[in-house]
C-alpha cells in the first residue's frame, strides 16, 4: 500500500521568520508589564493609607480608654460644681504626638450624685476624633 503524501515544504523559510521576537512584540509586552506594575503600585498606596488611618484610630481609642481608667481609679476632683475640662495638646502625649486628648467632667449630670465623664481624642489636627462616655458616682 502506498500512501500519497503532500510534498514537504521547505522548513528553512519558516525557521527564518521564527528566529526571535519583533521589536513591536517586545514593546507591547513591556507595556503590559508596566501597566500591571502601575496597578500594583496604586493598590499598595491605598493599602498603606488605610493601614495608617487604622493605626491612628486604634491609638486614639486606646488613649481614650487609658484616660477613662485613670478617672475611674483616681476619682473625680472633690467639690466639683461646674463642668471641668483638662486638655492634653498635640505633641504632649508620649507615643502619640499626633493626638490630642480632652477630658470633660460634668458634675451632677444626669442626676445629683452622678458625674458624666467624656474623653475625646482628636488626630490629624482635629479632622478625626473619637470619644468615650461614662457615668461615675460621687464619692
Amino acid at each position: 500500500m502506498r500512501r500519497h503524501t503532500a510534498p514537504l515544504k521547505s522548513s528553512a523559510k519558516t525557521v527564518r521568520t521564527q528566529q526571535g521576537l519583533s521589536l513591536l512584540e517586545i514593546v507591547i509586552a513591556m507595556a503590559v508589564v508596566f501597566l500591571a506594575l502601575l496597578g500594583f503600585a496604586g493598590f499598595s498606596v491605598v493599602a498603606h493609607t488605610g493601614m495608617s488611618a487604622s493605626e491612628k484610630m486604634t491609638r486614639a481609642v486606646t488613649l481614650a480608654q487609658e484616660k477613662m481608667e485613670d478617672v475611674k481609679r483616681d476619682g473625680i476632683p472633690p467639690g466639683l460644681t461646674s463642668p471641668w475640662t483638662e486638655t492634653e495638646p498635640y505633641g504632649s502625649i508620649a507615643g502619640a504626638l499626633q493626638h490630642q486628648r480632652m477630658l470633660t467632667v460634668t458634675p451632677h449630670d444626669p442626676m445629683p450624685g452622678l458625674h458624666t465623664v467624656v474623653v475625646q481624642v482628636q488626630w490629624d489636627d482635629g479632622a478625626h476624633s473619637t470619644s468615650l462616655k461614662t457615668y461615675v458616682p460621687q464619692e
